[in-house]
């Protein structure tokens, strides 16, 4: 993890404080005058996990007429997408964790600020039906006998580090009394894990909904436990370099590309038929399976800044990965956050989609 150059700690009232006092800037990410600043030479860089998000939206007109170039970087898991936004490689990833700029934070030489956090989560998806289409799960092969989280002592468990994913395996453990010693773990990326599951390679694993929609549907994988029953929000992020967000063009630029992501998220997520074409293409899944894959998948973007639903969630969960051991120490969610395009994406998620 590459360190940051640290200022001398807050208190979390004044993190609060300047959080808030962001999310309500006077326009909302963009620049104090009056005239909108000419975006035609901004190029926004988007890091993606799925080549299905880009292909999606795409396949919309939600991203057409942007008075700015998107340039997209498919990355594969939090380590690397954490990094590419510290050097400067990226100005925004879509689908990033929710915990991955927590959790940089507490592996820096000392744990960041509001002030000098060189990034923050500028929003969240949220799964529009937590219950039934939780955003991810702990699953494990049919022919492991694993039915409770108990049931994973002395099993093979993979999981790829630094992510939400990560983030799960710790919480299914320490729900079941158990801990990493207590099972056979295998280190994977974010891409293999579910390929490695699916085969039986391994016995269990917390995996993206999404990913395994096929092999939940035919029995393949058994669901053991799903992440908001181990007291995980399920959410993940749009989180952005600071410099990004306080430069006098990137930042409008966001804040345009936001509002723009909530209507298509709310559009999407009423129209599972439509974004489920695009999981034949980009994820090989059959087409019988598509449709439970794209309502999984179904998330709707919601405001960061302190006070909200979302917010107060992140702040519970945080204090339980403490806990788990995946924070080497506890953190301030407060300080990895800037709510200032709150107005963009809340206008954009009532905007009418029809």
């Amino acid at each position: 993890m590459t360190s940051f150059p640290t200022k001398p700690p807050l208190s979390r009232r004044h993190a609060l404080a300047l959080a808030l006092s962001s999310a309500l800037a006077v326009g909302l990410g963009a620049p104090a005058s009056a005239a909108d600043p000419d975006l035609s030479g901004v190029t926004l860089r988007i890091g993606i996990f799925e080549d299905v998000t880009r292909d999606a939206i795409e396949a919309t007109d939600f991203l057409k007429g942007t008075p700015y170039k998107i340039q997209w970087a498919r990355l594969n898991g939090a380590g690397p997408t954490v990094q590419a936004l510290g050097g400067n490689a990226i100005d925004i990833s879509w689908g990033l964790s929710d915990t991955a700029a927590a959790k940089a934070s507490s592996e820096d030489r000392q744990n960041w600020t509001a002030q000098n956090a060189p990034i923050k989560v500028v929003a969240l998806l949220k799964p529009l039906d937590e219950d039934k289409f939780s955003n991810s799960l702990i699953a494990a092969h049919k022919s492991a006998g694993i039915k409770t989280l108990a049931d994973l002592k002395g099993k093979t468990y993979a999981y790829n580090e630094g992510g939400n994913i990560n983030a799960l395996a710790l919480l299914g453990l320490y729900a079941a009394g158990l801990t990493t010693k207590d099972v056979q773990v295998r280190l994977l990326t974010y891409d293999a894990t579910s390929t490695a599951l699916i085969a039986g390679a391994v016995n269990a694993a917390p995996v993206t909904r999404a990913r395994v929609a096929d092999a939940l549907a035919d029995g393949t994988l058994v669901e053991v436990a799903r992440d908001i029953d181990v007291g995980f929000p399920g959410f993940v992020s749009v989180t952005a370099r600071t410099a990004a967000v306080d430069d006098p063009k990137l930042g409008p630029a966001i804040g345009d590309f936001l509002n723009r992501l909530a209507r298509y998220l709310r559009w999407a997520s009423n129209r599972p038929e439509e974004t489920a074409k695009s999981y034949v293409k980009t994820q090989q899944l059959a087409e019988r399976d598509t449709l439970a894959a794209a309502r999984a998948k179904a998330v709707t973007l919601i405001p960061v800044n302190p006070g909200s639903p979302g917010f107060e969630k992140e702040i519970a969960a945080t204090e339980k990965l403490v806990k788990a051991g995946f924070y080497p120490r506890p953190v301030d969610f407060a300080t990895v956050v800037d709510g200032r395009y709150a107005e963009q994406i809340l206008s954009g998620d009532k905007a009418p989609t029809n």
